[in-house]
């Protein structure tokens, strides 16, 4: 059984790296973790100790983010009945790659597939702050899908790699799954950087 972790913040943009993580694990066995953190944008210390009010703002927070994981859980569960995945919502007071860290930790996570670009949606950039900050930090294997990116069966994959790093199989494991799970055809690219 794989464990995937789903981070949203409810946009376009994660819903899509959401169906293409359905579509690409379809016939594993799975549980989805859809993942929403959250943190008020006006939270310091000092204004809780003077303004006890404060304490509402996260509530409200919780709230939100707990009716659109179910929203989006139901939404799953309509348009992908598969027998062979589970889905569980996490709504988390915590920065998201603090969390991601720790759900992959926690729950044994396999992979992570989460969107490029979050809610603001900038078009001149190629990979929002949050992606970068998973693909560098998370101690698991991360897809990040762009925005847009419609599913197509995997036909052939590529493993780039400059030798620098020594992978174990363990760490390879993952590429093999998806090429065996798709009949993919798995090609090798050695990558050389030259300094001038």
């Amino acid at each position: 059984m794989k464990n995937i972790l789903l981070p949203t913040d409810f946009s376009e943009n994660s819903w899509n790296a959401i169906t293409y993580a359905l579509e690409l694990f379809k016939n594993d066995v799975c549980t989805f973790y859809l993942l929403n953190t959250y943190t008020p944008a006006v939270y310091h210390v000092e204004y809780v100790l003077v303004n006890p009010a404060q304490f509402g703002l996260v509530d409200s927070a919780k709230e939100t983010s707990i009716k659109n994981l179910e929203s989006f859980k139901e939404r799953i569960q309509k348009a992908f009945k598969n027998p062979n995945h589970t889905v569980k919502t996490l709504s988390v007071f915590n920065s998201l790659v603090s969390e991601v860290k720790d759900q992959v930790a926690e729950k044994a996570i396999d992979t992570i597939v989460m969107g490029t670009k979050g809610a603001t949606g900038a078009k001149e950039v190629l990979f929002g702050s949050n992606t970068v900050h998973v693909l560098n930090q998370a101690k698991c294997p991360v897809l990040a899908i762009p925005d847009s990116f419609k599913y197509e069966n995997p036909h052939e994959l590529l493993f780039p790699t400059d030798y620098e790093i020594e992978f174990k199989s363990h760490h390879l494991n993952p590429i093999f799954d998806i090429a065996k799970s798709h009949t993919s055809r798995l090609m090798y690219c050695m990558c050389l950087m030259v300094m001038i």
